[in-house]
């Protein structure tokens, strides 16, 4: 009987959910894409589409994140503390939750923004999801992580994947000051309201970013404390 019962604690390892789990919430952030392809070319109802997509995908991530936390395991055989994973899970559900966010932030009111920012706009996308990408392939690898208990050869390459994320990670900061710089300097021709909400949309946009990155800062964490 003890033996059954440790094989059942082993067979509900927490990692092929949490695998799961991020994969879900970058499904997520990759709408980002076609949500403002959507706002900047004033397609209402393209963009209510993605929006209601959007909300899907966020609430079946939390759907997953809420039964990860149920079933996750209180016993000793977890190669990383339980409340670090937790907290690694809460990262991934704001890469979701962000992405959320910016959704609604854009659905407010009928914004414009002058064509010749729209370039830089997109170009602050693509550099996130270049991050949630690079977050995609270190969660890729959780797998191989727990079975060599977060340690050895695979840790060091997972880290030197998570110093990557990082540096790609500084582009999209780089290109939103860009962007918001760019922004306030055509306030006179802008509605003030205008400005402040797409500096908002855009700051949220680069938090789907940050959060993909600490993501893989949560995990290079998870490493150092085996």
């Amino acid at each position: 009987m003890r033996g059954r019962t440790i094989a059942k604690l082993f067979s509900k390892s927490p990692f092929g959910p949490t695998q799961a789990h991020l994969k879900k919430a970058l499904e997520c952030a990759q709408e980002l894409r076609p949500l403002f392809e959507a706002a900047l070319a004033s397609d209402t109802e393209r963009q209510e589409a993605v929006t209601a997509r959007i909300n899907e995908l966020e609430h079946e991530t939390d759907l997953l994140k809420n039964e990860i936390r149920d079933t996750l395991p209180r016993s000793l055989f977890l190669p990383v503390d339980r409340r670090d994973l937790l907290e690694l899970i809460h990262m991934q559900d704001s890469i979701a939750d962000s992405t959320q966010e910016v959704a609604g932030l854009l659905a407010l009111k009928q914004l414009h923004i002058p064509d010749d920012l729209k370039p830089l706009v997109m170009e602050l996308i693509e550099e996130i999801l270049v991050t949630c990408d690079m977050a995609s392939a270190i969660g890729s690898e959780m797998d191989e992580l727990a079975e060599t208990s977060f340690g050895g050869p695979e840790a060091q390459r997972v880290l030197a994947m998570i110093n990557q994320l990082d540096d790609v990670e500084t582009k999209s900061d780089v290109i939103g000051v860009q962007l918001s710089k760019a922004l306030f300097a055509r306030e006179d021709e802008m509605k003030a309201t205008d400005v402040m909400l797409w500096y908002n949309i855009f700051f949220t946009a680069g938090q789907v970013a940050n959060y993909a990155e600490r993501m893989g800062n949560r995990l290079r964490l998870l490493i150092a404390h085996v």
